[in-house]
C-alpha cells in the first residue's frame, strides 16, 4: 500500500483544528469580563454536539412554554441581535485580508474570494430579520425588547475564533427557530418563521463548512429549549 504523506498531514490538520476548537469553545472565560464566556456552548466538538441523536425519526415536539406569541417573537428577536450584532462588529474589525487567514488556505480560491461578501450577506439577513420582527410584534400590539449589550470579546477579532463562532450561533438559532415554531399560535406567522428558519439552516451549513465541519450532520435538526437557548445566548450578554 502507497505511503499518502498528504492524507497524514490532512488527518493532523484536522485533529489540530478540533482540538483548536475544543479549547476556544472550553477556554475563553477570561476574556469577556462580565460576560461569562466560559465553556461556550459546551465542550467537546461543539458544532456537534446539538446534533448527536438518532437520525431514525426528529424529535418530539417541546411543551409550550411561551405565554403567547409575542413572547416567542422577543425570544426569536433576541437572538436575532445577537446574532446580527456578532457579524457586525466582526466586519468592522476584519477586513477581507485579516479574514481570509491561513485557517481557510485550505479552500479552493473560487471559494475563498468569496467569503467576505457572503459574510456581509449573512450579516444583512440577521439585520432584516430584526427589522421584521420588530414591525410583526408592533403591528401585533406588543412591544419588542431592547437590544442587549453585548461583548464578544476576540470571536469578533481572530478569523479561527470568529467562524468557530459564527457555527456554534448558527446551529443554535436552527434549534432555537425549531424548538419554538411549534408554540407558535397564530398559524399566519408560521409561514414567516419556517422561512427564516431554512435560511438561517442555509447560514449554518455555509459557516458549518468554513469551520471544516459538514455542513448538513444529520437528517434531522433536533429542536432545541429554550433554557437551553437562552443560557447560551447571555454569554454574550454584559451584565447590567
Amino acid at each position: 500500500m502507497e505511503y499518502d504523506q498528504n492524507e497524514d498531514r490532512e488527518r493532523a490538520d484536522g485533529a489540530e483544528t478540533n482540538d483548536s476548537r475544543r479549547r476556544f469553545l472550553a477556554g475563553s472565560a477570561g476574556a469577556l469580563g462580565a460576560v461569562a464566556l466560559g465553556g461556550a456552548f459546551g465542550t467537546g466538538s461543539a458544532l456537534a454536539t446539538d446534533n448527536e441523536s438518532d437520525e431514525s425519526a426528529p424529535q418530539e415536539p417541546m411543551d409550550d412554554v411561551f405565554e403567547d406569541d409575542i413572547a416567542v417573537l422577543n425570544y426569536a428577536l433576541t437572538l436575532e441581535y445577537l446574532e446580527a450584532a456578532f457579524y457586525r462588529r466582526a466586519l468592522e474589525k476584519m477586513d477581507q485580508n485579516e479574514l481570509l487567514c491561513n485557517y481557510l488556505d485550505v479552500l479552493p480560491e473560487s471559494v475563498r474570494e468569496r467569503i467576505y461578501d457572503e459574510l456581509t450577506v449573512i450579516r444583512d439577513h440577521e439585520e432584516t430579520h430584526v427589522e421584521y420582527l420588530t414591525e410583526v410584534i408592533n403591528d401585533l400590539g406588543g412591544e419588542p425588547v431592547e437590544e442587549p449589550e453585548f461583548d464578544f470579546g476576540s470571536t469578533v477579532e481572530d478569523p479561527v475564533e470568529f467562524i468557530q463562532t459564527a457555527a456554534v450561533l448558527e446551529d443554535t438559532g436552527v434549534g432555537a427557530y425549531a424548538g419554538a415554531a411549534p408554540s407558535i399560535e397564530n398559524q399566519d406567522l408560521v409561514p414567516p418563521a419556517l422561512s427564516i428558519l431554512s435560511v438561517e439552516a442555509r447560514h449554518a451549513s455555509f459557516v458549518r463548512e468554513l469551520a471544516g465541519e459538514i455542513g448538513f450532520p444529520e437528517a434531522f435538526d433536533d429542536p432545541l429549549p429554550k433554557d437551553v437557548v437562552l443560557e447560551r445566548a447571555s454569554q454574550f450578554i454584559v451584565e447590567e
